[in-house]
């Protein structure tokens, strides 16, 4: 307050000599919401002859909405920090709770707020993601550019001599040594979605007309050999070309990529045609691998007893790549067992759809390579699900981004970046560190 005063008494000074004599000084009380409670002082207006000369709740604090308060830094970082796992009622009662004040903020301006800083560091993200994607030449969509000079790397793998080893203890035969990449040298990208409930934004005039049920969202774990950043977006299409500009703007593009979905169509056919310049593999998950053929065979065969027995075959075939071996086996199946044959062909033709994308699982295993998609289903968990997915919940569009953008923040240590320096990274994050 002392360097305040200082201030405006040059000010004053410097404005009557300027025109003679400063006619008129009005106060206002200016508001600061901080971790201690909030703060009330004086802002104030120097005028002459009706002109505003000096007026320091522009010049020299932060300019806020007419009943908006000014937050602290240390502030908004707690504000943050609750919004990612717990309720906008709980979090301001527990902010009201911390700071001794009877009122404080309320729900209402509490999400409010959340919402508006979810929507500043997702249009950050997306600034960083766009200045890579020109920086490298490439379209605002995330399309590789014709003609480019770019060439990704042709990736490193595992010694021979270390899988042959490792080979020969499973009694395995046959194997190509590039599909066991180095873990060192590759990027694990795991890719998921998550729908929550939507919030309604009109009721339908007519019974026909209804909206969508749901708010889709796609987080994307990135890890590599220095550590881990979690991305998200609204759509596929816009978390593809969010993590097309991340890897550019980490140098990783060039890298072997391996991603590991579960077997939804819209990923095993977005990945390839986006990365198509790239060195990539996707793997399908083994627990939904497993899953699949559990619920498959669940409808199609009399009984869990038989669907046991049969599986007790099936998934060894799965669990070595062999899907030739898996897919005669089902055909061969015992008609008598089998209670809907059509379960069974929908079975053989997802097999089929996904053979490109079951490796050996055992011998990745073996060889300490990963076969699941677990850390991009525990990112949804951390982004999304566990501040969204709860009773009574219901979203916008707009605030479900905001809100998973501010979790992935914290995921990423990027809190105190945005409150401080009103930027992030968007680089990879020492998993030590996060």
């Amino acid at each position: 307050m002392v360097q305040f005063r200082n201030i405006l008494k040059n000010c004053l000074k410097k404005t009557e000599s300027q025109a003679g004599g400063c006619r008129e000084l009005v106060g206002k009380v200016y508001r600061i919401e901080c971790e201690l409670g909030e703060i009330a002082t004086n802002s104030h207006k120097a005028k002459d002859n009706g002109q505003t000369t000096y007026d320091s709740g522009r010049d020299f604090f932060e300019t806020t909405a007419s009943r908006e308060r000014f937050k602290s830094n240390r502030f908004r970082e707690l504000m943050l920090d609750f919004s990612t796992d717990m309720s906008d009622r709980k979090a301001a009662a527990r902010l009201n709770r911390i700071r001794l004040e009877q009122q404080g903020i309320n729900p209402t301006t509490y999400r409010n707020t959340i919402e508006r800083e979810g929507q500043r560091i997702w249009q950050c993200m997306e600034r960083k993601c766009e200045e890579a994607l020109s920086r490298n030449g490439f379209g605002p969509d995330g399309e590789f550019p014709c003609g480019s000079e770019f060439k990704p790397g042709k990736g490193r793998h595992i010694e021979p001599d270390e899988i042959e080893h490792a080979a020969a203890e499973l009694n395995i035969k046959r194997f190509e040594p590039s599909d066991y990449e180095s873990p060192e040298h590759s990027i694990n990208i795991s890719v998921d979605d998550v729908c929550v409930k939507r919030q309604s934004d009109r009721r339908p005039k007519e019974e026909n007309s209804t909206q969508p049920k749901r708010v889709n969202n796609t987080v994307i774990h990135v890890q590599g050999s220095e550590g881990k950043y979690i991305l998200n977006a609204a759509t596929l299409s816009g978390a593809l070309r969010l993590l097309v500009g991340f890897l550019l703007n980490c140098g990783l593009l060039g890298c072997q990529l391996v991603f590991f979905t579960d077997g939804a169509r819209d990923l095993h056919g977005a990945i390839p045609k986006v990365f198509h310049f790239a060195n990539i593999k996707i793997i399908l998950d083994w627990y939904h691998l497993k899953k699949k053929c559990q619920e498959q065979l669940s409808m199609a065969l009399k009984g869990s007893k038989i669907r046991n027995e049969f599986l007790k075959e099936l998934l060894p075939c799965l669990w070595f790549g062999n899907v030739d071996g898996a897919i005669l086996l089902l055909r061969n199946i015992d008609g008598n067992k089998v209670k809907n044959h059509e379960m069974v062909t929908k079975l053989i033709e997802y097999l089929e759809r996904v053979r490109g994308f079951v490796p050996c699982y055992a011998l990745r295993k073996k060889l300490g390579l990963r076969n699941s998609s677990n850390l991009g289903e525990k990112a949804n968990d951390l982004v999304v699900a566990n501040r969204q997915k709860h009773n009574g919940m219901s979203w916008s569009g707009e605030g479900s981004v905001a809100f998973a953008s501010v979790a992935s923040a914290s995921c990423n240590s990027e809190i105190n970046n945005w409150v401080y320096f009103h930027t992030i990274k968007f680089a990879i994050v020492d998993d030590t560190a996060a």
